[in-house]
């Protein structure tokens, strides 16, 4: 199937036509509790997108799910197992049994890398306006585990929180 997509883009692009990708049409999983590398086993071993989120108690007592992490992968399973390894400063957070994940496969790696720039400049900008920060966080980047596993940027969105659980379309 990415094989067609392919070459639906390429002759798009022949004729004149640029496609971009619509980030909130991504297929992605439903929301999978981490707590161990068993919670992701099941993650395929193809290139996409991921989410990580942390359920919080808003005031008035209302579930909601904070992101704080999303990234890029060439290979969903193994990123996603790789978040349990001992050396990852993520894993005792992961561990607690307060944290979710969900992806969404994307195999072209031109629609993977704006997909997960959309995504992180939405992150950013959710985070901004939840939290009134100043322009300095929206030049932050989130690091992508296609290349390497690096330090992430914690924050809680409380806007950008609710939108994962009520809409299946968006991270």
């Amino acid at each position: 199937m990415e094989g067609l997509t392919h070459l639906v883009a390429e002759s798009l692009a022949r004729n004149g036509y640029e496609t971009s990708l619509d980030h909130r049409r991504l297929e992605w999983s439903n929301w999978l509790r981490c707590e161990s590398s068993f919670s992701v086993l099941l993650a395929p071993s193809k290139p996409g997108v991921f989410a990580l989120g942390e359920e919080l108690m808003a005031p008035g007592g209302k579930r909601m799910l904070a992101l704080f992490r999303i990234a890029e992968a060439e290979d969903l399973g193994m990123s996603l197992g790789r978040l349990f390894l001992s050396g990852n400063s993520e894993r005792e957070k992961l561990s607690a049994g307060n944290c979710f994940v969900r992806y969404a496969v994307i195999e072209d790696a031109t629609q993977r890398q704006a997909a997960h720039a959309a995504l992180q400049q939405w992150m950013a900008a959710s985070c901004e306006t939840a939290a009134g920060v100043s322009g300095e966080f929206t030049t932050h980047t989130f690091p992508s585990t296609s290349s390497q596993q690096g330090k992430t940027q914690s924050g809680t969105d409380e806007e950008g929180a609710a939108r994962p659980e009520s809409e299946n379309s968006a991270a």
